[in-house]
């Protein structure tokens, strides 16, 4: 089971996901490595052409939610 702050964080990202209007959601993995980190990926494709990628690699400190890595990525419908 995962720690709350961590549950609630997952939770909020993913409402907000799917709450996206014109969009197809082709990735939202949660990998949960231990109860206390989680690796996040999410691919989201805009009706217009446009890619979001969000990569984290979260771990639950004491003093809360710490980003161990991340990577998140953009680009028009022009590139390839």
């Amino acid at each position: 089971m995962l720690p709350k702050l961590l549950a609630d964080y997952l939770d909020r990202i993913e409402k907000a996901i799917v709450t996206l209007n014109d969009v197809y959601i082709e990735r939202y993995e949660e990998e949960i490595l231990t109860p206390r980190r989680v690796n996040l990926r999410i691919r989201v494709r805009f009706k217009k052409g446009h890619l979001l990628e969000i990569n984290e690699a979260i771990v639950v400190e004491m003093n809360g939610l710490t980003w161990l890595d991340y990577r998140y990525h953009c680009q028009d419908e022009k590139i390839a």
